[in-house]
């Protein structure tokens, strides 16, 4: 029964039943309490959103797949430092972080949230390390500024590494070949192929633990439930947040007293140590200590009467339904490389125990299907020799070698060289994934470091395919959005909602386009379409926020951002966005809170330093202003309206010549910005150099000739040379531009005062 109830809660959820697998669970762990069938009730239970749940049956575990579980429980949960020493348990030097890269990931997420950079850098490094397709990592290591440490880890290393790996497989092999039928139930006994060897052998190298052949450890003390029917079914991860697809892990079928290996998912999708293959645990089994001194604590239940099984697997009938049962196992489901030179032979290297009525009963509910004896379970020593619990009576492994070589004689080729196609065609593969990645990493890396063209000229390197996806496009159009081009940034922003209506990410930075566009009818749509299609998307509610805001509605505009953070908790833009209204609404304290959250979440998060910045410059506390543009401009050092503001600051505190040169960086940043001609101007008027001050205001005018300020301070140039009738001309002219409410006043005052000497007036710009 415990069999087929794991296997039924397997089944559900491959179907994503995850109430029906809870409940099946449930009776599981009732009648056969163990660690393997602890492990699958939290999954269920995690899968179902019930972290606390998974969080109480799990706490006190001590194996590796029970700990990380029960570490995504906490960190679900925001118990931060319960995580962290959940994967770091036990704190011996040679302890090891369960899921390999997975592990070392969620370390590093911890170690960002709790604002430990250097920790979270080094885990993130050994994460890449260990796995180089773990683009979550890389994206964080981005994200952190670790421009230097991202930098080489999809570079040449990499390559080389995978390089090296490929040409000490194939010598292995080659010195393997004098015991065929233990090198092929090394290799196979998994039903994994040549991939999860590769992969296991890729996150070790270097380990004196962790030989290339014993990557995959049957019988160890992390639960395997394993998949097991048609092309459809997949391999399901258990323990992370997704699935992975079908393509992604090979087809194993469950045994008696087996559960599924928890892999990481959506953000946790590196393979490490722990993760080298889909591990097959027995639950009655022997363990792998009486496995060692040769005792067999238990004997499994047979299936069918193996004696017979033997007499008819020489059979052509039988061998017919034996390469169907392979087909169906292996070779029906594409894999992501041609590993099935490989896997092909595995499927008829272990011998076949079924429990259905033929060949076609295979699924879920259906036959099972076990390879090397009917318990499915082996374990190896550290020397790599191989032992075996539960083989069926009289079948040694000369015999069993036999077998083999009679199921694969109408096969080209020995199995070595099976592997070795198999693996050699996965490298390739894995070249081509890494200089794919290493093109993305290098635009989205200058991206985070705010070169903004650099990125773009790396995206461009992109094949048309990748580039025409909507994640690629939304870096293009933040790129274009950082450097104030916000036509394009619309242009490629519509275009990415265009191919991926549903893709939301980046939905609010469009939002952002659109109101310093000041287009409302578009936003207006954008936010009623993103609101229908997702509205536990914090997205959704800050597009809709800046839709009010742009209405002069702040309040209502500030409800929607707050929604966000409902949502969200740490999502940094949201609380940037609620700074922003609470400035507008000139509640500086609330500012100031809102501001100061977003840099807790991410203190590279340029924007709140600007916002803090505003505020210190409203209150005239220039140098708390000095400070807080530095520290922005720090992270991004190409912002013309960071150089401007700051030099902004520095005016205020007298110190023109460094306001000047900043000032001139921010002309050439972005010589569309009107914004530091006009402050230089003001700069060069408070020095008395009128005519250099009336030369930029020029120039200013004609490129923004509606703007009543440009005029109104050419007026004052006009009242200190004395030149009353161009000074009241130019003053006319401001007020004809129907200026705000307080410049209206400004300029009145300034007719009024024409005639009087305005050496100690104030500049009120």
């Amino acid at each position: 029964m415990e069999a087929t109830l794991t296997e039924s809660v397997c089944a559900s959820l491959r179907v994503y039943l995850y109430r029906n697998a809870t409940f099946l669970c449930e009776r599981l762990y009732a009648d056969f309490p163990s660690e393997n069938n602890l492990h699958l009730l939290a999954t269920c239970y995690f899968r179902s959103n019930q972290a606390y749940r998974a969080y109480h049956i799990l706490k006190g575990s001590k194996s590796a797949q029970c700990r990380y579980l029960f570490a995504l429980a906490c960190f679900q949960m925001d118990s931060m430092v319960e995580a962290e020493a959940a994967l770091l348990y036990p704190s011996g030097a040679g302890s090891e972080v369960p899921n390999g890269a997975a592990g070392y990931y969620m370390l590093g997420v911890i170690c960002r949230l709790t604002d430990r950079r250097q920790a979270a850098i080094g885990h993130y490094t050994q994460a890449l390390i260990l796995d180089p397709f773990l683009w979550s990592a890389y994206e964080d290591l981005c994200l952190l500024g670790a421009e230097e440490e991202a930098a080489g880890l999809l570079g040449d290393v990499a390559v080389s590494r995978l390089q090296q790996q490929q040409q000490h497989l194939h010598w292995e092999l080659r010195t393997q070949t004098s015991a065929p039928a233990a090198l092929c139930i090394d290799h196979f006994d998994t039903g994994n192929g040549s991939h999860s060897q590769l992969r296991s052998s890729f996150s070790n190298a270097g380990s004196p633990k962790h030989s290339r052949f014993s990557s995959v450890i049957l019988g160890d003390d992390t639960s395997s439930c394993v998949n097991s029917g048609g092309p459809g079914s997949g391999a399901i991860s258990v323990s992370g947040f997704t699935d992975y697809g079908s393509n992604s892990l090979a087809f194993v079928t469950p045994t008696a007293g087996s559960s599924q290996v928890p892999t990481p998912g959506k953000n946790m999708q590196g393979i490490g140590s722990n993760l080298g293959g889909s591990l097959v645990a027995t639950t009655e089994g022997p363990t792998r200590a009486n496995i060692a001194a040769g005792g067999h604590s238990q004997q499994r239940r047979k299936f069918v009467d193996e004696g017979k099984f033997r007499k008819s697997i020489r059979s052509p009938s039988t061998r017919a339904a034996y390469s169907q049962v392979s087909g169906r196992l292996f070779d029906a489901v594409p894999r992501r490389s041609s590993r099935l030179a490989g896997e092909s032979k595995s499927s008829a290297l272990g011998s076949i125990t079924s429990s259905g009525s033929g060949p076609g009963s295979s699924g879920a509910g259906g036959g099972l299907y076990t390879l090397a004896g009917s318990s499915g379970t082996t374990s190896r020593s550290s020397g790599n020799s191989l032992q075996s619990s539960g083989i069926r009576k009289g079948l040694s492994f000369g015999s069993m070698e036999s077998s083999l070589d009679d199921v694969e004689e109408d096969r080209p080729g020995g199995s070595v060289a099976g592997v070795y196609h198999g693996s050699k065609v996965f490298q390739d593969g894995a070249l081509e994934l890494l200089n794919l990645l290493r093109i993305l990493g290098e635009g989205f890396r200058h991206l985070c470091m705010y070169r903004c063209q650099e990125a773009m000229q790396a995206f461009s390197k992109l094949p048309q395919q990748q580039f025409a996806t909507s994640w690629v496009l939304c870096q293009v159009a933040r790129a274009c959005c950082e450097m104030v081009d916000y036509p394009e940034a619309e242009r490629i922003f519509s275009e990415a909602r265009r191919i991926s209506a549903h893709h939301l990410e980046g939905a609010d930075i469009f939002s952002t386009v659109l109101y310093h566009m000041k287009k409302d009818v578009e936003l207006s749509y954008l936010a009623q379409e993103t609101v229908a299609m997702d509205r536990l998307s914090p997205q959704a509610w800050c597009v809709m926020g800046n839709c009010f805001s742009l209405q002069k509605d702040h309040e209502t505009a500030l409800k929607f951002f707050q929604r966000a953070l409902q949502l969200d908790s740490r999502f940094t833009y949201a609380y940037t966005l609620c700074g922003h209204e609470y400035v507008a609404m000139e509640d500086f304290e609330e500012g100031l809170i809102c501001y100061r959250n977003a840099i807790r979440m991410d203190s590279r998060h340029y924007n709140a330093w600007y916002g803090l910045g505003t505020i210190y410059f409203r209150q005239e506390k220039y140098e708390l202003a000095e400070y807080h543009f530095r520290r922005a401009l720090q992270i991004n050092s190409r912002s013309s309206v960071l150089h401007c503001y700051l030099g902004m600051a520095l005016h205020a505190l007298k110190k023109n010549e460094e306001a000047l040169s900043l000032l001139e960086q921010a002309i050439i940043a972005d010589v569309k910005n009107p914004l530091p001609k006009y402050q230089k101007a003001n700069v060069l008027m408070s020095e008395e150099r009128y005519d250099d001050a009336l030369a930029e205001l020029e120039q200013l005018k004609e490129v923004a000739p509606r703007e009543s300020s440009v005029f109104f301070l050419m007026g004052k140039i006009y009242k200190r040379l004395d030149f009353p009738e161009k000074a009241m001309y130019h003053f006319c002219i401001a007020l004809d531009l129907k200026p705000s409410t307080a410049d209206v006043n400004l300029i009145k005052i300034a007719i009024e005062k024409l005639h009087v000497a305005d050496d100690l007036e104030e500049e009120n710009l």
